[in-house]
């Protein structure tokens, strides 16, 4: 294994012929990953490959962040979105750590003021929060020549589903498969191009679905958004779904029928926030006790789970098996 610092990367008609270093070393290889993220090294600084800005549709480009080490409060088993006036703020769960991040738009808030608004709502942030800048957006290409981006380097989209983490991994299976086949043809390149961006483009339209759809402030970026936010390939079921209510047939309004959010996914966005729609339907007295029933047996099912606090000394036991 070699480990250096880059200092500059070659390149030629075939992509990057070399990386040196400031070690003197000149690395070569058949097939370079490229996960220097935002910077991108290699995809975007070596090669100059298009970027495609998604800032139409989403409209935060900043995040201030900080955090408290846990004092008596619950472990929560999931990661909260709170809507905050000119955007919104994560908070995930550690152990003995809690993390909070306030994404927003810079064009209807100030660094200064959002900081302001976080602390406000944050009080027991100590020390003072760190400032992130970024752009929404993928690379044209994902596989161009000898080099393929992943992570960061290849993409990125606010952090509001993790959704980065899944498009990491379907990106490596994508990477894995190829190589699989033995060699590497203009076709493959283009096959795996294809699936990225279209992966990219469905978080995107996801994520937007998110600022259309939520009613919770009537600040003035959340006006906007929701006047203005672009649905692109989820507008068919958009308009499907403020006629017909959460249907099953919705799938088929989908741009594709493997969506990486599924109908299930868009539903839980659209039904939780309350969209209206045209249709008007009762449910019959048998239906409703079938869903009440179902409703009781989740009750029961979740009174059932382990808190976070009794679960982990369980499996960091000796004796445990996963």
């Amino acid at each position: 294994m070699t480990e250096g610092l880059v200092e500059k990367v070659e390149t030629d008609a075939h992509g990057v012929s070399a990386l040196c270093l400031q070690s003197g070393e000149r690395v070569t290889a058949d097939l370079f990953i490229d996960a220097s993220g935002f910077r991108s090294e290699l995809l975007g600084a070596a090669l100059c490959e298009p970027f495609t800005d998604y800032g139409n549709a989403l409209f935060c480009d900043r995040a201030v962040i900080g955090g408290w080490p846990r004092l008596d409060e619950p472990i929560l088993p999931y990661t909260t979105a709170e809507t905050m006036d000119s955007g919104w703020c994560w908070q995930i769960e550690h152990e003995h750590q809690i993390n909070r991040g306030y994404v927003y738009c810079s064009r209807f808030i100030s660094d200064d003021q959002a900081r302001d608004e976080f602390l406000r709502k944050n009080p027991k942030i100590g020390k003072e929060p760190r400032f992130v800048k970024f752009q929404s957006g993928g690379y044209k290409r994902n596989w161009v020549g000898n080099v393929v981006g992943v992570g960061n380097a290849s993409g990125f989209v606010e952090p509001l589903e993790a959704t980065a983490l899944g498009i990491l991994v379907l990106t490596i299976n994508s990477i894995a498969e190829l190589l699989r086949e033995g060699f590497l043809s203009d076709g493959l390149r283009s096959a795996h191009n294809g699936l990225v961006r279209e992966l990219w483009e469905e978080t995107r339209d996801f994520l937007a679905l998110h600022y259309k759809c939520n009613t919770r402030l009537d600040t003035e970026f959340w006006q906007h958004c929701r006047e203005v936010t672009p649905l692109q390939s989820l507008t068919p079921l958009f308009e499907f779904y403020r006629e017909n209510g959460p249907s099953g047939l919705g799938r088929h309004a989908l741009a594709t029928a493997d969506n990486l959010f599924s109908l299930e996914g868009h539903l839980a966005i659209l039904v939780g926030n309350r969209v209206p729609y045209d249709a008007k339907y009762s449910p019959s007295a048998h239906e409703s006790t079938i869903w009440k029933q179902h409703c009781r047996e989740l009750e029961a099912s979740a009174a059932n789970c382990l808190s976070a606090e009794v679960a982990l000394p369980l499996i960091r036991h000796p004796a445990w098996r996963w």
